[in-house]
């Protein structure tokens, strides 16, 4: 992006100016722009000539002077943006080697060989064939029979759980891949892979510490119209690690609801806490008695505590957390419905344990710190989404024999 001190004259830093109000620049067609007045009232056409180094516009300052208007500075600086984010994105996402297939997905036999390429929409695909029966087929990388570039809906997925509203996304794909798609286009592609890749996380077990933090928030629903209505989300989470071990959505805050995160925490870390720190709600005393209590243990059952011993809360780890969420949903305007709020927890913990590196643990995810197996460079949410494939087909070919 050019930078404030290579700008030398006043129509640059109005073209600049133009640029930063958003949405000031629309192409019309391959060399014709349309941009909006640094006022806001009223547009010129900026074209590009034939030989592709002359640039004209429509406006009074251009006609008089035939010299670069802030118009044509702004169009410029729009240009250049967009090439260095396409060139930081090939930087940082390099592509990934095709996965040799270990079985043959027809009569799962392991002799496999390399046999051409296929070109798709997409560029061109490895295709493989079987020794034993002579199939040919290629790799499912998770984006089979997907209409867009695989690396515009893992930046979609991004963009959402950062908190972007559908709208800005679309303007974003626009933009920078010029792909242009209605606003539940990205919803429907979040739901897809957030189902494949929360079933993937699960079979991982987590090494995580000694000390759990559990709490609970409101998040409202746009249910049915009703004004005011919304359920809790329970987030548990390990001290050390930072590692979310369990996000889960209830109605109300009974013992019964207070038990179900509890379980899922000792499932996903196959071990038993020292003590979990809670706020005051009295559900935590007995569900925490009967997910943990164990005659044979020196403690029989894990304390829970409301504050540190200077008698202050000590719950900010799952606290920050909870306000990661609620910029999240205030985007969102809330939850849309019962029914889809277990998506959402779904997908924020796979966003916040894989994709999101943390401060707090020296810029990694929780994922690392917990020691999983799973190698993230790069585009996160593209690996993720290629290893889970992967290991789907390997498990129905098994089945399939």
């Amino acid at each position: 992006m050019m930078s404030i001190e290579k700008l030398n004259s006043a129509r640059e830093f109005r073209g600049l100016a133009i640029l930063s109000t958003g949405d000031a620049i629309t192409q019309n067609a391959k060399n014709s722009w349309t941009v909006r007045s640094q006022t806001g009232v009223g547009e010129y056409e900026v074209r590009l000539m034939g030989d592709r180094r002359t640039y004209r516009c429509t406006c009074p300052d251009f006609q008089n002077r035939q010299l670069d208007c802030k118009h044509i500075f702004a169009l410029k600086f729009s240009l250049k943006l967009k090439a260095n984010v396409e060139t930081d994105a090939e930087a940082e996402i390099p592509d990934k080697v095709d996965f040799r297939p270990a079985n043959c997905p027809q009569c799962g036999e392991e002799g496999i060989i390399k046999s051409g390429k296929r070109r798709t929409g997409r560029g061109r695909v490895q295709r493989y064939k079987c020794l034993s029966c002579g199939h040919r087929f290629a790799v499912d990388k998770g984006f089979s029979r997907m209409k867009h570039d695989p690396k515009a809906i893992t930046i979609a997925m991004d963009l959402y759980f950062k908190g972007n509203s559908l709208r800005k996304i679309c303007d974003h794909l626009k933009q920078f891949y010029n792909l242009e798609v209605c606003q539940t286009t990205p919803m429907r592609w979040i739901k897809k892979y957030i189902k494949l890749l929360a079933g993937y996380s699960e079979k991982y077990k987590a090494e995580v510490g000694n000390i759990w933090h559990s709490d609970e928030m409101t998040a409202p629903i746009r249910e049915k119209g009703e004004k005011g209505y919304y359920e809790w989300i329970w987030n548990l989470m390990d001290a050390e690690t930072r590692f979310l071990l369990a996000c889960r959505i209830s109605k109300t805050r009974e013992k019964a609801d207070a038990r179900k995160p509890l379980k899922d925490a000792k499932a996903k870390a196959k071990s038993r806490p020292d003590a979990i720190v809670t706020d005051g709600l009295q559900s935590y005393r007995e569900a925490v008695k009967k997910e943990f209590y164990d005659k044979n243990a020196q403690v029989k059952n894990p304390p829970f505590r409301y504050d540190n011993f200077q008698s202050k809360r000590n719950n900010n780890i799952v606290e920050r957390l909870n306000g990661t969420v609620r910029e999240r949903l205030k985007v969102m305007r809330g939850l849309d419905s019962s029914e889809t709020a277990p998506d959402f927890a779904e997908g924020m913990a796979v966003y916040y344990n894989y994709i999101r590196p943390h401060q707090a643990i020296g810029g990694l995810t929780p994922a690392e710190m917990a020691h999983i197996p799973i190698d993230l460079s790069g585009n996160r949410w593209l690996t993720m989404i290629e290893l889970t494939a992967m290991q789907k087909k390997s498990r129905n070919a098994t089945v399939n024999n």
